[in-house]
């Protein structure tokens, strides 16, 4: 059995990436093949890569010996046998078994790097040919300062936001950045207009003075998902990613363990737990009374939401929960990260 598009495609979430991201999981995927007995993994154990049955019988086994048997024919199969870490469970081979293994962290980073990308068609988010018309200079700094994710930044930050800032003058139709590349600075456009747009060319949002752009790659740790092109001559004031992380992410991010969300009287009834992984990956196990918004739908979600609500994001989805958090935090919402949510999960 050779490993393959087609083969790595049937498993979840990677049968909803496109073949290009499918190419890179390859590159850090195998195939294993174990004996009926072999002990594949024991419970208790933190293991860097994420482990599929491809074929054959497995047994899963919990710490009161309740065993679960998995099949390749079974929808179960889709999923990773070792659906968190440290492993609930131990996997032994009820046959000649063969295993999928998948770097995890890599995965990770290809998921927030193919799902952080805007799927909303351009002509809600930009007005008949208002893309092509030049904007007026203004105050770009008053207007990034109203902005609701600046509001939460403190004074102090801001301060050295503005010491730190870097300006950079660009020429019509210069791409700033372009989809695919590594991300390494955070913008701000000072002067002139731009716009958003994708592969194929279409346009996806239109940037004005006081508009950002970039921090997305930089949250994730991803390449850039889009590209960035001037419509006119300008200026950008640039960050350097270290100082984004710093100054803009770190703030506002904010952890709570499901203790805490359970005694803290400030969220008390008005909180919202969110899950931001695809529908088959939390098919088998979720954070009871979460909801599930996928983080390639939460921009078209964001309108919907309710901002006298905390917002908080289970961590299981990995880099996609930083980049889901940033994203909340930046329309205004009140955004909290649920640590170690797999400690917490139930079956649906």
């Amino acid at each position: 059995m050779n490993l393959s598009h087609e083969l790595l495609a049937r498993f979840s979430p990677f049968n909803t990436l496109a073949f290009e991201y499918l190419t890179r999981v390859i590159e850090k995927a195998s195939l294993k093949e174990y004996t009926k007995g072999t002990i594949i993994f024991k419970r208790g154990r933190e293991l860097q890569e994420s482990l599929y049955l491809v074929s054959g019988d497995v047994d899963l086994i919990d710490s009161h010996f309740t065993v679960t048997s998995v099949t390749s024919q079974d929808e179960s199969h889709k999923v990773p046998l070792n659906s968190a870490s440290p492993t609930k469970v131990s996997a032994v081979a009820k046959s000649a078994v063969v295993i999928l293994s998948v770097e995890s962290d890599f995965s990770d980073l290809v998921l927030a790097w193919s799902e952080s990308g805007s799927d909303t068609p351009a002509d809600e988010l930009v007005e008949e040919d208002s893309e092509f018309e030049s904007a007026e200079e203004g105050d770009w700094m008053s207007s990034l300062l109203q902005s609701p994710f600046f509001n939460k930044i403190p004074p102090g930050n801001i301060r050295q936001l503005f010491l730190r800032f870097k300006t950079q003058r660009v020429a019509a139709d210069e791409i700033i950045l372009k989809e695919g590349e590594r991300g390494e600075f955070f913008y701000v456009l000072e002067v002139g207009s731009a716009k958003v747009i994708d592969k194929q060319g279409n346009i996806l949002a239109a940037l004005r003075p006081g508009d950002y752009f970039g921090e997305e790659a930089l949250v994730g740790d991803t390449t850039r998902n889009a590209t960035v092109q001037m419509l006119t001559s300008g200026k950008l004031m640039c960050l350097e990613k270290s100082d984004f992380l710093t100054l803009l992410q770190e703030p506002v991010r904010r952890f709570i363990s499901y203790e805490e969300l359970a005694k803290n009287t400030e969220v008390k009834n008005r909180y919202q737990i969110i899950d931001v992984r695809l529908p088959l990956e939390r098919r088998f196990q979720s954070v009871p009374q979460s909801r599930n918004i996928p983080l390639s739908q939460l921009r078209k979600s964001l309108p919907t939401l309710d901002l006298s609500q905390v917002y908080v994001v289970t961590d299981d989805a990995g880099r996609r929960a930083d980049v889901a958090a940033q994203l909340l935090n930046q329309a205004g919402y009140e955004t909290l990260i649920l640590q170690e949510s797999s400690l917490h999960q139930a079956a649906n």
